[in-house]
């Protein structure tokens, strides 16, 4: 019995070892404010399909894990093997034990599912039995007056070109000064909601979310709302949280059933920004839906006072 068994268990994995798709961190443990590497690397036998998609990764692993650098994605070939492979330079200034999630790379219906990984980060260690150190003397560096004017010599001669050019300029004005000429009347000033719908339908032409970046999506859409609601309202919405905004907004001409619309999209993109939940397509097109209905709904009248852009 054991001989059929070892068939079956060989025919189930071979699939898995035609392609592989790991992450692997250089330590497991850095100090506040070091850099450890994070490594992807997928591996197959057969050629890399043209419809395979790599993850996206963001600025931000884990709440506490931040991505400092990032490299391009290489495609390399080793032992009959091709490769793609990506590194990043990451880093955290809390001390702790981080998770950092799974990465998943997709390709038709296969769908290949990194292990989560810790990343140890602790503190500095100060011995401090051995008391403050004593001040080293102060060292004076002679002066020179010759040699300082030789290591500054090009923002000392940007300097005097500057000063020409300002003399120029108000030689040229101070000769003008006697012809008059008469000001154009200012342009007249956009009205609010005309310019964030520009800038909501500007934003939906970026199809961020269609290409993954469902976060930097949600925030701006949002981000946009708030701005308008900060001159719309006079209240300070950009700078306050989404329970802090609703509280202001109680005592506002905004109507109560538009406060309660607000509310919800708020609460959905606070979710995708910070909880890290990942919208559905028809979600995504709600809030931009809702954004720009907001805004037509809530739009000033003529007769209202008109806000500078």
């Amino acid at each position: 019995m054991r001989t059929p068994l070892l068939i079956a268990v060989l025919l189930a994995t071979s699939p898995a070892r035609a392609q592989t798709f790991t992450a692997a961190l250089d330590t497991a443990m850095i100090r506040i404010g070091e850099q450890a590497v994070l490594t992807l690397t997928y591996r197959t036998t057969r050629p890399i399909s043209s419809s395979l998609i790599w993850p996206t990764v963001n600025d931000t692993l884990e709440r506490h894990v931040e991505v400092a650098e990032r490299g391009k994605v290489d495609s390399l070939t080793s032992n009959g093997e091709e490769l793609l492979q990506q590194r990043f330079a990451i880093t955290s200034f809390d001390s702790g034990v981080w998770v950092i999630p799974s990465f998943v790379v997709t390709d038709g219906e296969m769908r290949m599912e990194t292990r989560p990984m810790v990343l140890d980060v602790r503190g500095v260690e100060v011995d401090v039995s051995k008391g403050p150190r004593p001040m080293k003397p102060r060292y004076e560096v002679p002066f020179s007056l010759w040699s300082w004017i030789k290591a500054h010599r090009t923002p000392i001669g940007l300097g005097l070109i500057a000063l020409a050019a300002i003399a120029g300029i108000l030689l040229l004005l101070s000769r003008k000064r006697s012809t008059v000429q008469e000001e154009p009347a200012p342009a007249p000033l956009e009205p609010i909601h005309v310019r964030f719908t520009r800038a909501l339908k500007e934003l939906e032409a970026q199809r961020l979310w269609q290409q993954g970046d469902h976060k930097a999506y949600h925030s701006q859409v949002t981000d946009l709302v708030r701005g308008y609601i900060e001159e719309r309202y006079r209240v300070p919405a950009l700078e306050s949280t989404t329970d802090e905004l609703l509280n202001e907004l109680r005592v506002s001409a905004l109507p109560a059933d538009e406060r309660i619309q607000l509310e919800n999209m708020l609460r959905v993109s606070d979710l995708v920004k910070f909880a890290k939940a990942r919208p559905t397509p028809s979600e995504n097109e709600q809030l931009m839906a809702g954004a720009l209905r907001f805004i037509t709904v809530t739009a000033p009248s003529p007769n209202d006072r008109p806000h500078e852009a």
